[in-house]
This record gives C-alpha cells, structure tokens and sequence, in this order.
C-alpha cells in the first residue's frame, strides 16, 4: 500500500494536506499515507518542573553555588586545563560565599533569639538540620514563629510531544471507500511491533514521518514533527449514522491517532523549525 490517498480527487478544499511516511529500521520504506489537513491541528510544548522546599540548608547551597552553573555547562566546550583553573577558582569564592551565609545566619539566630534560650535553641537545630519536625512544629505553634520553606520551583524533565489528529472519511465512490479501508490497515499494521526471538521480544515498530503541505509546498508555520511512533489509533465506524453501501462498507469512517516524537526536544531543535 504505498501512496494510498484520501480523498482521491483533490480540489480547492483539501490544497492543505498531511503526509505520513512510515519507515522500519534501518530506513525501510513502508508506505505513504497523503490525507487531508484536518480540523483543529494543535502543537503542544511541554516543560516537567517540581516544587522543592529548600529549607535553611537548602537555600545556603543555592547561594553559595549561584553562577557555578555556567562552570558546569561549559564542561565540554572549554579546554581541560582552562576548566581546572576556573574551578578552582569557583570553588574559592563558593567557599567565602558560605562563610559569608553562615555569618549573617548566625546574625539572624542572634537577633532573632533576643535572649529567648527556647528560640536561640530552636534556631540553633533549624540551621544545624537536626530539629525534629514535631518539636519544630511545637515550637512554632507557641513562639508564633516558623521556618521559611524557601520554596523553589526546580527544572527537571522536557516532556515528549504527541500530535492527535481526526480524519473524517466519507466516501464517494467504491475506489474512495476501499482507499479508506486501505489507510486504515496501513496505520494500524505500522503502529505494532513484530515479534523477534522466537515471541520473547519485540522488534520496534515503523516510526512515521509526518509532514504539512500546502498546494504542494511545506508549510512553514506548522512546526516541523521529528520522526515519531503512532501510539494509539482509533477507528469509529458510521460516528454519524447507521447506513451502509450495499458492499456491507460503512457510509463514513472516524480515524483518530495518536503520534509521540522518539525523544525530547531541546533549545537547538527549536531554532530548526521544530
């Protein structure tokens, strides 16, 4: 099934189009799929991001460690002797920076106590991390006085994108309705793996190339789709009525998929059209 194409006979109303080729390992060719562009095509970016309570320890090493990133990030951009020497020298300012907290923490204890041996003592296991929570809690409730949280939000994960569309197919003719029979098999037989050693594995399925085109041009406002692996498929038959051809074949036919790109994106992917 390679080409296979709906609808068949093209006009005004379907210039805009989604192609999907399907490749196997290796780059195997499996067929193209041309269907029309849908309704309602979203692109959806997404960031992973936890909420950390960095506590009075928690936020001294955010502190101290402030601009040493940058260190990190260009680990493998600078020469290695040029790395040991500005480590070291970051490594020397984080220690003076620590030194510095420390100091204005003990200020703060200080202050704050006033002469209160509860709360100089509460303080003093707060900044060491070693107050139980219960007795913290105790303590807060009768000295009206609590910890800041110091809460962050911490960057972890990019998210995979995945694109659905919904492919209505109302045939017009017998060729038209065996095409849509045709676009049906080709998703669903693309989207499985085939079995390897003997059934104990599975080989990865056919990833799916997905491409907009507009009278036979790229579009170039619809970000690009890196190659991606067809992870549901759905197929409603007659969603809108219950009449069938006198071939037994239904009047219309609801196809919706579900894609996810093989990996994350990444800033670089981005300034690519991705």
């Amino acid at each position: 099934m390679i080409g296979i194409r709906y609808p068949i006979e093209q006009d005004e109303k379907y210039k805009a189009r989604v192609t999907f080729t399907a490749k196997g390992s290796g780059g195997l060719y499996g067929g193209t799929a041309n269907l029309y562009f849908p309704e309602a095509v979203s692109f959806s970016d997404g960031l992973v991001y936890d909420n950390a309570n960095l506590g009075i320890a928690g936020e001294i090493a955010r502190k101290a460690s402030g601009g040493y990133s940058d260190a990190v990030s260009d680990v493998f951009d600078r020469n290695i002797n040029e790395l040991i020497k500005g480590g070291s020298a970051k490594i020397g300012e984080i220690g003076t920076s620590v030194a510095d907290t420390l100091g204005s923490t003990q200020n703060l204890r200080n202050m704050a106590s006033g002469g209160s041996p509860i709360l100089n003592q509460t303080f003093s296991l707060g900044v060491q991390g070693f107050a139980p929570e219960p007795i913290a809690a105790g303590v807060a409730a009768g000295t009206g006085v609590t910890a800041n949280p110091h809460k962050r939000s911490i960057f972890k994960d990019v998210a995979l994108r995945t694109f659905t569309f919904s492919f209505l197919m109302s045939p017009q003719s017998e060729t038209e309705s065996q095409a849509i029979e045709n676009i049906v098999d080709f998703f669903r037989e693309n989207a499985y793996p085939d079995k390897i050693l003997g059934g104990f594995g599975y080989k990865f399925p056919t990833k799916f190339y997905i491409t907009f085109y507009y009278d036979n041009r790229k579009m170039s406002q619809a970000p690009r789709i890196l190659p991606s692996y067809l992870t549901s498929v759905n197929t409603t038959l007659n969603p809108r009525s219950s009449s069938f051809f006198k071939d037994g074949k239904a009047n219309e036919v609801q196809l919706t998929m579900t894609f996810q790109e093989e990996r994350a994106l990444d800033k670089s992917d981005i300034k690519k059209g991705f």
